[in-house]
């Protein structure tokens, strides 16, 4: 790898791995034998480190089953021992974290189907004792050692995955920061050069909104150096390049992240990234990365090859923001580079010049509130108070707010543009404009997208008498009451369970939830006034009960489910289990 053509994120990380490189025990982690592959065959990645996903960067690598095995099993890629297991309805499903200290580095297995027998039972002695389907153990070094190499379980598709595969990290094991698993030499085969399938150009204001876009299609063209001969006019003073790209790797068709990006303007370096590391806090920026509202309207991915002022992704090289001043008479020469991790690479060049006829801009309503990124304030109307952390935005906004007062309704507030991507979460607290004390408990901040849009619950605490929570976007919010209870209703429940080995019942609440003041759907399940460990998947929200366990003859069930607001639903019947 040639330092030169790194960016500082790269280099930084280069001295990181020679450290390990010369320690005097002589572990080096990078050298691609200090670890194994978590998996026993030559796999292939359904996704890879940082890919873009639509509300975060990916953490990890995405590993495919093997299509000559069926189950799959998974091993430790080092010597450690287990420091967490996590279950969830969502998100990871069921996860291991090993701990690798002689590293410096954790591993992270996750949407597995089963545990080995000694974490299984240690998990099922936790689960039982909260009575939770749910939980996020915590463990001390003592407690389960690994060896290279030892069975950990097998691969499978709990939580919010999409089909059988394994969800695989490396952390830092101090700042927990994923690391991209390439470095290590757990990677699938990959000489296929990344493709360009669309270019975007902006016209530009001064606080980097778009005026004007021309885009052109660039019909995956094979060839690796793609020239567009005819300059593009841009009728504004300012440009900025996005681009429609990705990457596959050989024998998966399945669209990844691009790994490096370099853009030169008139043969200067002008933006470029090397997809090494990033954190969980800097994953969710990815919204301010891509054209928010294209992904929204048209949900196409274009990169945006320019950085708003309060993009502060530590992979990007920031000395220079991307931003292309064009001018009449004077051609911008543009040249892109695109690579993957193996080298494999594909360059665009076209040129930009400014055109005679310059785009007629909208007037600026100087009556809103301008906020820079950079500003930390509170703005308060009546019964509203929004609060602004100094890195809340990606780029200054004129701030639009709108009161719809109803009859008897409480005020609903239009809050900015829905296409506005937020960076921090912005706190919001509404105060209820009429007597609730008999409901206060019931109470939630709601956010659509419009009139008449789907409610998203974003829960709410007292605090002063103001309902308080954090938007994470803009739109509409409102105070209302979630006073309805989640509903249970039967898959394959019968009295005459039969030989059956799980019965299953589909759990649903009226509102779909989002924020951290919002906690998800708690369920808990009896037999025989015994909890039972059931697993449910909020994806699907399927609950399976096991029953195989149970001995012939009738027996009791009884499923409580409670939501946010505390609204709780029963059911109980008795059935009869005959193998």
């Amino acid at each position: 790898m040639q330092i030169k053509r790194c960016c500082v994120g790269v280099i930084i990380l280069l001295c990181f791995f020679q450290i390990f490189s010369q320690s005097s025990n002589n572990i080096n982690p990078f050298s691609g034998q200090y670890f194994r592959s978590p998996v026993d065959y030559s796999f292939n990645q359904s996704g890879n480190f940082c890919e873009l996903r639509e509300t975060h960067f990916h953490a990890g690598i995405d590993i495919k089953p093997s299509t000559s095995h069926g189950e799959v099993f998974l091993h430790a890629i080092g010597s450690g021992y287990i420091s967490r297991v996590k279950i969830s309805a969502g998100g990871y499903g069921k996860a291991i974290y090993i701990d690798h200290p002689e590293s410096g580095f954790t591993s992270v297995y996750a949407h597995l189907d089963e545990f080995n027998d000694r974490i299984e039972q240690l998990v099922s002695q936790y689960q039982m004792a909260l009575e939770s389907y749910e939980v996020d153990i915590l463990l001390n070094p003592n407690v389960l050692s690994i060896e290279k190499s030892e069975l950990i379980g097998t691969m499978g598709n709990t939580g919010y995955s999409f089909g059988k595969h394994l969800h695989f990290e490396i952390r830092d094991t101090k700042s927990e920061n994923p690391i991209n698993p390439s470095h290590f030499g757990i990677k699938s085969e990959d000489h296929i050069a990344p493709s360009l399938v669309s270019l975007a150009i902006h016209g530009l204001d001064p606080d980097l909104y778009k005026i004007w876009e021309k885009r052109i299609s660039l019909g995956l063209a094979s060839d690796n150096n793609i020239n567009l001969s005819t300059p593009i006019e841009v009728p504004a003073w300012r440009a900025g390049v996005a681009l429609n790209m990705y990457d596959r790797s050989d024998n998966s068709h399945n669209k990844q992240g691009i790994y490096g990006f370099h853009m030169y303007i008139d043969d200067s370096l002008a933006y470029s990234y090397h997809l090494d590391k990033i954190s969980f806090e800097q994953a969710k920026y990815i919204i301010g990365y891509y054209d928010y509202k294209v992904k929204k309207v048209e949900k196409s991915t274009y990169s945006l090859c320019y950085r708003y002022p309060g993009n502060d992704l530590v992979f990007i090289d920031h000395t220079d923001n991307g931003i292309i001043p064009v001018y009449v008479g004077r051609e911008r020469k543009v040249r892109i580079e695109i690579e993957d991790f193996n080298r494999n690479k594909k360059s665009l060049t076209f040129s930009l010049i400014r055109s005679q006829n310059m785009v007629e801009q909208s007037p600026i309503d100087t009556s809103l509130m301008k906020i820079l990124v950079g500003d930390s304030l509170t703005i308060t109307d009546k019964n509203l108070t929004l609060f602004f952390e100094p890195k809340s935005l990606f780029r200054n906004i004129r701030l639009n707010m709108v009161k719809i007062e109803g009859n008897k309704n409480e005020t609903k507030y239009i809050i900015h543009n829905i296409y506005e991507p937020i960076k921090k979460p912005i706190k919001i607290s509404l105060r209820p404009e009429y007597p609730i004390s008999d409901k206060m408990d019931k109470a939630i901040i709601v956010r659509t997208n419009g009139s008449g849009g789907s409610k998203l619950n974003y829960g709410g605490k007292w605090i002063d008498g103001y309902l308080t929570t954090e938007m994470t976007e803009f739109g509409t919010f409102f105070i209302d009451y979630d006073t309805i209870a989640p509903t249970i209703k039967s898959i394959n429940f019968t009295p005459n369970v039969g030989k059956k080995s799980e019965i299953k019942f589909h759990i649903k609440d009226n509102l779909p939830t989002k924020g951290k003041t919002v906690g998800d759907i708690k369920i808990k399940v009896w037999i025989d006034e015994n909890f039972v460990i059931s697993p449910y998947t909020s994806k699907t929200q399927v609950l399976q009960i096991p029953v195989k366990h149970l001995e012939n003859g009738g027996h009791d069930l009884k499923i409580e489910v409670k939501d946010h607001s505390g609204n709780t639903a029963y059911f109980s019947a008795g059935f009869v289990v005959k193998k």
